[in-house]
């Protein structure tokens, strides 16, 4: 139809798949193109979801009708296709997190400033009902006050995940392990819910996987602007591997999300109603186990805010924010001292 929505999706990999997907099921989204480095995956890719394959990022991005490119590869490299996207005139959904340090970040949203285009990061469990529910009565201030909140990912990945010759737990392509690859959704929710940072400590090791660059566990604590205080737990070596935890305490009482759903609604004055569960994203175990409904919502986000010209819900600015918070706890980690964030 000619009023769809075009998408194209660079990165052939798991995460690409699920977003090819996603598109699948939102009414007036088309994916029209893939990109690869891999000739014969790409070409597989493309088959299965009926779009065009790519290898040559250019042609790619002159795909006609194209609108909107998802960027679905590794993390360092986020901002350079981002860059040339917008450059190109196309809008920017990139997978989380936005890059790997907060110097690309800016580059890639200045230059989607500069190029008039949309920016959107990847943080599809700020769509869930539950996570909305809770950010909707910390908001509206029912918890009063916030005293605590805590982000608690004891996940694990088999050994296959982190094999040699891999991006992931690299520096230059992951940014780092744990805490910015599986932690990072939920720290971004920690971030939304309890407001900017002042302070963060941290220490991380590889506990499990020693021959990796970054950590593979990583505890921290933080204060936050308002005073309240927080736990970061970040882990892939936490074998079986559990669902994420959320704990927001206030002086009126504390929520608890245990994956997607909410299992504590202990609210002064109201009712425990843990609303209907919906378990949409646990990869606590395996990546490739993840629902991609999350995707779906935000990605249609995407495409109504191009259709309406308004800024997505997490755009490239509120995307830093976790970005900003794991690059503190990283260098207070390496540096064994307590680091303030600006």
């Amino acid at each position: 139809m000619a009023s769809d929505v075009a998408f194209g999706i660079v990165g052939g990999g798991m995460i690409g798949a699920v977003q090819a997907a996603a598109i699948e099921q939102i009414t007036g989204a088309k994916l029209v193109a893939v990109c690869g480095r891999d000739e014969a995956r790409t070409a597989e890719f493309a088959a299965k979801f009926g779009c065009t394959a790519y290898t040559d990022y250019e042609r790619f991005l002159h795909h006609p009708g194209l609108q909107i490119v998802n960027i679905c590869t590794p993390s360092g490299t986020h901002a350079e296709l981002g860059i040339r996207a917008a450059e190109a005139g196309k809008h920017v959904l990139t997978e989380k997190p936005i890059e790997t340090n907060l110097e690309k970040a800016d580059a890639l949203i200045a230059a989607c400033d500069r190029a008039g285009v949309k920016l959107g990061v990847i943080f599809q469990s700020r769509f869930l009902p539950a996570v909305q529910r809770i950010k909707q009565a910390i908001d509206e201030g029912r918890l009063g006050k916030l005293m605590v909140g805590d982000a608690l990912v004891k996940w694990y990945r088999a050994p296959e995940y982190y094999a040699p010759g891999t991006w992931r737990g690299t520096l230059k392509m992951d940014g780092g392990g744990a805490l910015i690859n599986q932690a990072i959704h939920t720290v971004d929710l920690l971030r939304w819910m309890m407001g900017p940072a002042e302070s963060a400590f941290a220490m991380k090791a590889a506990l499990r996987y020693p021959h990796i660059e970054a950590e593979d566990t990583l505890v921290g604590t933080v204060k936050f602007q308002n005073g309240a205080l927080g736990v970061i737990q970040a882990t892939t070596s936490a074998k079986p591997g559990f669902k994420r935890r959320l704990e927001i305490s206030g002086e009126r009482g504390t929520v608890i999300l245990d994956g997607d759903a909410i299992s504590v609604w202990a609210i002064d004055g109201e009712d425990a109603n843990l609303g209907e569960a919906e378990q949409l994203t646990d990869g606590s175990a395996n990546p490739a186990a993840i629902s991609n409904e999350g995707h779906r919502r935000q990605i249609e986000d995407m495409m109504q805010a191009v259709i309406e010209n308004r800024g997505p819900m997490i755009d490239g600015r509120e995307g830093r924010k976790s970005l900003e918070l794991v690059v503190a706890l990283y260098a207070a980690a390496n540096e064994g001292k307590l680091v303030t964030l600006n």
